[in-house]
């Protein structure tokens, strides 16, 4: 699964909101492009907090070869078999509490694990909370759904993401708090909202677990020396520490547009652009 191209370098994309249109959707432009520049040796992937299978429901039918990031960084997939290549884990000791401090806080947390290989996605059956009730409803056929009676139920040592809704104060003052308890560098934090949608959600993955984690290593393995990134969110901005060059979307909160190299111009096929301009000028050194 080597990429051998001009200039070894290597592209990577967030996919909602920055290389996915407002339907969660590839636009006609996106795909055929991307299929284009895949074709002609561009090494490209994503890196995205979507699990294995929305983020290849999303990218179906793209001749992907390089590892696709899933889960914020704590696994990534073979494209051409979807074969997971890793998968990191919560230690308990910080799972088991990261768990109880957001039942304290009022909202019941959505906790990832392995269950054999699959991965599932449980809560406590009952105890939904708004932002439970928000995601099982965009997702009402995902195999991934597992409530549980108890949380004795998920296995905590093949924890690995969990993800934390309600509303944004409420979520904004448990990130706080659990970076500030000695349990909390057990974890990485990836907090996203604002006060004025009213809504938060708080992405966590065990520590130094990030995207920007994932795309070193594949970088590494694959002899990348650089490695140019595209995002909009919180969870974007281990990335861009990684990248020799980071750009954000237009409509990229003003920490993460601060972070950027620099700003996509408007428009849904931003990235895309972008690509056909400087990838296929790199090609031709």
């Amino acid at each position: 699964m080597t990429i051998t191209g001009p200039g070894r370098t290597l592209y990577v994309s967030d996919l909602d909101d920055t290389l996915l249109a407002a339907d969660g959707a590839l636009t006609d432009e996106t795909r055929s492009t991307l299929t284009r520049l895949l074709a002609a040796g561009t090494a490209f992937t994503v890196a995205t907090a979507r699990s294995p299978l929305t983020a290849f429901r999303a990218l179906d039918g793209l001749p992907l070869s390089l590892p696709v990031v899933t889960y914020s960084g704590a696994t990534a997939t073979d494209p051409a078999d979807r074969s997971p290549l890793w998968w990191e884990h919560f230690d308990e000791r910080a799972l088991k509490p990261l768990v109880g401090a957001a039942l304290a806080a009022g909202v019941t947390p959505l906790v990832f694990w392995l269950d054999g290989e699959d991965d599932k996605v449980s809560w406590v059956r009952g105890a939904e909370t708004s932002g439970v009730d928000t995601f099982l409803e965009a997702r009402p056929d995902d195999p991934r759904l597992a409530p549980v009676d108890g949380w004795d139920e998920v296995d905590h040592d093949r924890g690995f993401f969990v993800s934390i809704r309600g509303e944004y104060p409420v979520v904004r003052r448990l990130s706080r708090m659990i970076r500030a308890i000695s349990w909390g560098t057990g974890c990485t934090l990836a907090l996203a909202g604002t006060r004025e949608s009213g809504v938060g959600v708080l992405d966590v993955t065990p520590a130094g677990i990030t995207k920007g984690s994932a795309v070193r290593r594949i970088a590494q393995e694959h002899g990348f020396t650089r490695v140019i990134a595209f995002g909009d969110g919180a969870n974007d901005l281990p990335l861009f520490a990684e990248a020799d060059e980071s750009y954000a979307t237009a409509g990229a909160p003003d920490d993460v547009k601060a972070a950027a190299t620099a700003v996509l111009g408007a428009g849904e096929e931003s990235v895309v652009r972008f690509l056909a301009e400087h990838a296929e000028a790199r090609a031709e050194v």
